[in-house]
């Protein structure tokens, strides 16, 4: 166990770590000098002082003291100065070179300097600047080596990779420029050499971004235990990252290959610009292709070892469409990349533990502002953050308000943010009063229609390769899909659907014989919803109990707050046959998602509820939500009064802690139906939602009366109190807003 903060330990420790880089001038400069204490910098680090921190900052010294003598001696000793330290730095090579096999880049990086060595004289005019970068690389080499002897002894973040590669891209720039040879020697121009110096001086500012980094792993490693409770009070959420297990339940994907190659281009030309603006909002009405097209650009950053974080916010999960839970989880996924910037986080979280729980604008202050002061020379300076769909969290007034704080704060920290929304009101506006320095703005729908029409073209052929589409049929289809990616899924997703090989020709023909209204802005995608619904609903085929069962299972699966399983399904609809359900979920599967590895079942496509929640636009396939959710209260309620009981797990005694109990997942999985994990985290939701009634307000006493102990004692087993005060929350507004409607 870590010793609290400011003990005398730890202010030991501390005191040790931030002397261990002061170089005094008359320090000697021999390769075989001391390297440096592990935990240099972080001293610093916790005590705010940001130029402690920053790498680019270099502290080399002036070399030993040498008697003055006259200038032929002096310039005799200056060379053979030159030659030791270079003869240091090569030593130190070779030995990085061999111990750092574990990282390709970097072991890579050295075997090129090496091989870079002979080309470079260091008599001259930048003789002693040579020299000291000589000294000061042999320092980092030799540290770096040191802590890389010995398995698991330096815990690798994303940074040091990163940085590692800069650093052989560095290398393999001085070697192409020192092949230029005539005889055996290089000749250089001025201009040449000091290119070269500069390139020098980047590897070497390179390498003490390393050596921070790596000297942050050794309080990493002794405070690992405080850390992890640190960062675990974050409470950041791990489905909101762009390819977690939730991406696979809500059917996200990144783009079909050779499509979006303008757009991707354009992000990738933004932040490779040191000079571009540090938000970039990509817009777009429903079905432009906003969430592939950013879930692209994550896997393509973080390949390149530059993405800091990713929140993909949905409404198909409470936490991913909360607006407070972004900046702690952007936090949280920051100190997992960058190990100097957890140590800074873990100072800020001693100090306040709860900053995770204030506004917005301290949030943002405390965990990314303040730890992230005096690291741009610790961290790349095109690192990316993503917020993909804004405009579906819950709260649009907190929209507004992180809007607020990403243009108050991004221009004073050392991050990039792409940011995905459609062009909403709480949004738009907000966006547009800043000048182009501070955002870049881009319209999907604005795109230039051939461009997005030759991507659908890819997606078509691709996908619908099992059919002899002819040029005429492909080209309706383009046709009709506009500028809307969304069109084109839901319609491969519906031809596909077809069971045999004949239906799939038959869906195909009704699509093209659709008539929309043009006059209409959703025309052809809300004709092609009502073509999917018509197919579902075939009275020729369904019989009418089976089409009320695909009634009852769709409008579940709309009005749900998360993906939720068949069994929870059974019981929020009253379908006493959960095969029943399973059927009627198949003639949905154009517009309703279940994931293969969690069997969850989901909303496919936002754009889908926003047609079905219209009357104008969905006509006799709407319903009123505010009334399904009265109902949907009530079978919370139904739910909980048959399965809530005293001692749910079978607990042998009450006097252990949970963390005491080795069994404690396994019983909360064999007792907690995940029907009841739905209905105890959901009830409040659906109620504050639902008109008042006097049938629910009974539902609610008696819960209160009978089930409240118990449904706090399964949220407590599942760590998830906070969405016990959130809930009880909800049902105080409830109870406080409007009369009780009388019972017909």
């Amino acid at each position: 166990m870590s010793s609290p903060p400011g003990s005398p330990k730890k202010n030991r420790m501390r005191s040790l770590l931030a002397n261990s880089f002061r170089r005094p001038r008359s320090q000697s400069h021999s390769h075989s000098s001391s390297v440096p204490n592990e935990g240099a910098r972080l001293g610093s680090a916790q005590s705010g002082t940001p130029s402690a921190i920053n790498p680019a900052v270099s502290q080399s010294s002036a070399g030993p003291n040498i008697p003055s003598t006259s200038e032929p001696d002096s310039a005799k000793l200056g060379r053979a100065r030159g030659k030791a330290a270079l003869a240091g730095f090569r030593t130190s090579l070779e030995v990085l070179r061999d111990n750092a096999g574990v990282f390709p880049p970097l072991s890579s990086a050295a075997g090129i300097l090496l091989s870079c060595i002979e080309g470079i004289e260091t008599a001259g005019r930048n003789q002693q600047e040579y020299e000291n970068l000589w000294i000061e690389l042999t320092r980092s080499a030799e540290f770096l080596s040191q802590r890389m002897q010995g398995a698991g002894s330096l815990p690798v973040s994303n940074s040091f990779l990163n940085i590692s590669k800069s650093i052989e891209q560095q290398a393999q720039e001085i070697e192409t420029k020192l092949a230029k040879k005539t005889g055996g020697r290089v000749r250089k121009t001025i201009i040449e050499e000091e290119e070269i110096l500069g390139q020098y001086r980047r590897v070497e500012s390179l390498f003490r971004q390393l050596q921070t980094d790596a000297s942050m792993s050794i309080w990493s490693i002794v405070n690992s235990q405080l850390v992890e409770t640190r960062l675990q009070g974050l409470e950041s959420v791990k489905e909101a990252t762009y390819d977690s297990g939730l991406s696979n339940e809500v059917g996200r994907r990144t783009c079909t290959q050779g499509t979006r190659i303008r757009v991707l281009e354009d992000l990738g030309d933004w932040i490779n610009d040191p000079m571009s603006a540090p938000i970039y909002w990509m817009n777009g009405m429903a079905g432009t292709g906003k969430t592939t097209i950013a879930c692209t650009f994550c896997e393509q950053m973080e390949g390149r070892k530059l993405l800091a974080a990713s929140f993909f916010c949905t409404r198909n999960f409470p936490d991913c469409r909360r607006v407070n839970r972004i900046i702690p989880t952007i936090a949280y996924q920051l100190a997992r990349y960058s190990l100097p910037f957890k140590t800074a986080l873990c100072h800020v979280l001693d100090q306040d533990p709860d900053i995770a729980k204030k506004t917005l604008s301290k949030q943002f202050d405390k965990l990314l502002k303040e730890p992230l002061a005096g690291m741009e020379g610790v961290l790349p300076q095109n690192l990316i953050v993503v917020i993909d769909a804004l405009d579906e969290c819950e709260n649009g007034t907190e929209v507004e308000r992180i809007l607020d704080t990403l243009f108050r704060y991004a221009t004073g920290v050392p991050l990039k943010f792409l940011v995905t929304s459609r062009p909403e009101p709480e949004i738009y506006p907000r966006i547009m009063q800043h000048n182009d320095e501070s955002r870049v703005v881009v319209h999907l729908h604005e795109i230039e229609k051939s461009l997005v029409q030759t991507d659908i073209k890819l997606f078509l052929e691709e996908e619908l390769s099992l059919i002899a589409l002819t040029l005429p049929q492909l080209e309706q289809l383009i046709e009709r899909s506009g500028a809307l990616f969304i069109y084109a899924a839901t319609l491969v997703r519906y031809i596909q659907s077809g069971e045999k090989r004949a239906n799939l020709h038959k869906r195909l023909k009704s699509v093209l014989e659709l008539a929309p209204d043009a006059s209409k802005r959703h025309a052809h995608l809300d004709a092609l919803y009502k073509e999917v619904l018509k197919s579902a609903f075939d009275e020729e085929e369904a019989e009418e109990d089976e089409q009320e069962d695909i009634r009852e299972v769709l409008r579940t699966v709309l009005v749900a707050r998360e993906p939720i399983s068949v069994e929870t399904i059974v019981s929020l609809t009253g379908i006493d046959d959960p095969q029943r359900v399973v059927s009627a979920l198949q003639p949905l599967r154009s517009v309703i998602h279940q994931s293969e590895q969690t069997k969850l079942v989901s909303i496919l496509h936002a754009s889908f509820p926003d047609f079905m929640f219209s009357n104008d636009r969905s006509g006799s396939y709407f319903f009123d939500q505010l009334e399904y959710n009265q109902r949907l209260a009530s079978r919370c309620f139904s739910a909980m009064e048959t399965q809530l009981r005293f001692n749910i797990c079978h607990l042998d005694s009450s006097f252990l802690e949970d963390n005491e109990l080795e069994d404690l997942e396994a019983r909360i999985k064999a007792h907690i139906s995940s029907t009841l994990v739905y209905t105890c985290r959901h009830w409040g939701g659906h109620l504050d939602l639902a008109p008042k009634s006097e049938h629910l307000l009974k539902d609610l006493a008696d819960f209160f009366s009978n089930r409240f102990l118990f449904w706090m004692e399964v949220l407590n087993l599942r760590q998830e109190m906070n969405v016990g005060s959130e809930t009880l929350v909800k049902a105080k507004d409830w109870l406080t807003a409007s009369p009780a409607e009388p019972q017909s």
